[in-house]
């Protein structure tokens, strides 16, 4: 059985939405007039870092928002739904994202950061091995690849929602989802990401919790759900059905490795100070331990509703729809917007950022003017922001095994050298070329296979 959406409640959920986009463009905006008052020769500085004056709401919400995504939020529930327990057991690794992230590297990352002045996430690797190119050009290639294909399964998966929900074409929703998104991130750079992201981070979170209580009141008893699903295959029930070394993959891919993922610890670039970073873990925890605890949760409890889905990812939504009013629904949808849109903002911030900062500047114009990097750096994220809406016109058929794939490949490249030149003085130039090629190509040969 399918979920069935009236025109009234299309109507509502679509204006709801759309006065949401609104405030985010708003926003956008507001951020670009900010940037404008930037003194030319900071520019740069500020499109990519904010001034490292960030406080700790929008670190944590840069991290917790900025990975908690799409994955979370559609593909997660996805797979709770079509999985069952064994997905929704894993997925708590993602529990302890600002610890790990801020906890392992944080501080060492911000005294770094503003010791070499990084501006970018490959930066660090950069100063770190010797100005080393091979080790900057892979750490480029890395990112456009496994990010790139990361952002495009985002783009899909908002477009895949808005056409869901509001009965309009695909198109039309990705073609929305990409001007606000271009909006307040080639605009407004991190700023402009930052304060979407705490907009978007209270909606996420008014959202989960209508969904939590709307949710429990219409399953019912939770034994009869889980009776129910059972029945139609027990190995949904099972926190098991995956091997326990699987499982411990995807809790090492969710948890440990998360310094890997760029976009996610571009957090370590832009906090104000260490009580900052303290105060950011401990938010960001909490934030992150309401959405992963609910959602897919919620997802694998949909089966009993919902039995017969013919997409997975429809879940959530399916859910939205039949236990929230059309008002309270908007919100719910604009909340899982918002999980998406905050996510591809830092992931377009960091992609700039590679192209801009290591590879124009070091392979193509290492003298470049301040006006030109300006530039530069506006039209490389338009265009960023182009190639991924285009991508996203043909899309995967499954969001989260693209975005499992993107996360393990980013951290198969980053987390040892990363660790390793942090933490180890002997690392050098030579072993972290190899550690990001060989972790690549080993990876891509092990999913493939």
């Amino acid at each position: 059985m399918e979920f069935e959406v009236g025109s009234t409640t299309r109507m509502i959920i679509t204006v709801t939405f759309l006065i949401y986009s609104c405030v985010l463009i708003g926003v956008g905006l507001y951020a670009k007039r900010q940037m404008d008052k930037t003194a030319i020769d900071k520019y740069v500085q500020e499109f990519y870092t904010g001034g490292r004056r960030m406080g700790a709401l929008v670190v944590a919400l840069m991290i917790a928002a900025g990975l908690c995504s799409a994955g979370t939020f559609l593909g997660g529930p996805g797979l709770g739904y079509s999985v069952g327990l064994s997905w929704v057991m894993a997925a708590f690794s993602q529990n302890f994202m600002n610890f790990c992230v801020l906890g392992e590297i944080g501080k060492k990352v911000g005294i770094v950061a503003r010791r070499i002045d990084a501006q970018s996430y490959v930066d660090l690797f950069v100063y770190r091995y010797n100005h080393n190119k091979i080790v900057g050009l892979i750490g480029v290639v890395s990112i456009v690849v496994f990010m790139g294909s990361y952002v495009v399964a985002q783009f899909v998966g908002g477009a895949r929602l808005f056409e869901t929900m509001t009965g309009f074409s695909y198109g039309f929703g990705l073609t929305l989802f990409a001007i606000v998104v271009l909006i307040y991130s080639a605009f407004g750079g991190i700023r402009g990401v930052s304060l979407a992201i705490v907009v978007q981070g209270f909606v996420m979170t008014i959202a989960v919790f209508a969904l939590f209580i709307g949710g429990l009141r219409y399953i019912g008893s939770i034994e009869a759900a889980t009776k129910t699903i059972a029945q139609i295959n027990p190995k949904l029930i099972s926190p098991w059905a995956w091997s326990p070394l699987y499982q411990f993959s995807l809790w090492l891919v969710f948890g440990l490795v998360f310094i890997g993922v760029p976009h996610g610890a571009m957090g370590c670039l832009v906090y104000r100070d260490t009580k900052v970073m303290h105060r950011a873990i401990i938010l960001g925890t909490i934030f992150v331990v309401l959405w992963t605890i609910i959602l897919p949760w919620l997802g694998q409890l949909t089966r009993a509703v919902y039995p017969n889905l013919s997409v997975p990812d429809h879940a959530i939504p399916s859910l939205i729809m039949t236990v929230l009013p059309p008002w309270l629904a908007g919100l719910a949808v604009a909340g899982v917007a918002g999980a998406i849109q905050s996510t591809v903002g830092a992931m377009i911030i960091v992609i700039s950022s590679a192209i801009v900062k290591d590879a124009y500047r070091v392979y193509i114009n290492p003298h470049a003017e301040s006006e030109k990097l300006k530039k530069i750096t506006i039209w490389s994220t338009i265009i960023i922001c182009v190639a991924i809406f285009i991508c996203a016109l043909f899309p995967p058929p499954a969001l989260e095994w693209v975005i499992v794939f993107a996360i393990g490949g980013l951290a198969a490249a980053f987390f040892w050298p990363l660790l390793f030149g942090l933490y180890w003085m002997r690392a050098n130039e030579y072993g972290a070329a190899s550690s990001m090629i060989g972790g690549m190509i080993t990876y891509i040969i092990a999913r493939g296979g």
